[in-house]
């Protein structure tokens, strides 16, 4: 999704970040869903999904991408008063805010599209198209202009399409559709699953998964201790055979690495 959105954007890891500490709740408005979340890097992603048309869309991005400069800011000032930086730095880490809406934007020319749904914007020269800063970063897939209808997705001609079909009809789909092979999409519609579980549901998912890792947790922890054990005992069945050998301990004691408390205790 991302590299749909930010050509040439590769990300290793995102962590997702409560929504509410950045001033951006669902209680007041009609969306489907809010993600915040940041990279290895320091960069930062705000998620959001808008199905019906409002007044100054645009603004209330840009609105959204206050939260996290103040943020950054904040921090910058406490780690000053904590003696961990100074001098001051308004260096901002980049900012990236990401839209799905179901309707469209008005252009003045439908050339700024990429393949026809995604129009992107940074703060630039008006005059040249000189870049001020590549703090800012506005994306949005407009799902409205997707032509493809419902029950036709062998009809999208790329990636980009077929992510806006997900979007777009994915309330009203039961399964990925066989025609999307991108591995993103398995993963996209097991996340609107989740998502529409009642809380009980969620919960009890919640509850297995964590089941499974502690698990897998205990088996690697047994692994690793097993490796760990396997050479004590080794060293210990060396040191019984030496010892049964009549080797001196001082001796034992060098070529196992074991105490001569150890060796006695044999």
């Amino acid at each position: 999704m991302i590299e749909i959105m930010i050509p040439g954007m590769r990300l290793k890891q995102l962590k997702f970040e409560p929504t509410e500490q950045h001033g951006l709740s669902v209680s007041d408005k009609i969306s489907n869903f809010d993600a915040v979340c940041t990279s290895e890097s320091g960069e930062m992603f705000i998620v959001e999904m808008q199905c019906l048309p409002q007044d100054s869309y645009a603004d209330r991005m840009v609105c959204y991408a206050s939260f996290p400069i103040r943020m950054q800011l904040e921090q910058k000032l406490k780690d000053i008063h904590e003696g961990k930086r100074t001098p001051m730095d308004y260096g901002l880490m980049p900012i990236y805010v990401l839209s799905f809406i179901n309707f469209r934007i008005d252009h003045k020319d439908d050339a700024i599209l990429q393949e026809g749904l995604v129009s992107s914007y940074q703060i630039c020269s008006s005059r040249t198209g000189e870049l001020m800063t590549k703090a800012l970063y506005f994306g949005f897939v407009e799902l409205g202009r997707l032509e493809v209808p419902l029950g036709r997705p062998e009809q999208c001609k790329n990636v980009t399409e077929q992510l806006a079909y997900s979007m777009k009809y994915m309330n009203r789909m039961s399964e990925c559709p066989k025609e999307f092979e991108d591995r993103l999409f398995p993963l996209l519609f097991q996340a609107s699953a989740y998502a529409n579980m009642t809380v009980k549901q969620q919960q009890e998912v919640t509850s297995i998964m964590r089941t499974e890792l502690d698990r897998i947790a205990e088996n690697e922890y047994a692994r690793k201790e097993g490796v760990k054990i396997g050479r004590e005992e080794e060293k210990r069945a060396m040191a019984q055979r030496f010892r049964d050998l009549g080797v001196d301990p001082r001796i034992v004691q060098e070529a196992t690495g074991l105490t001569q408390e150890e060796i006695k205790a044999l």
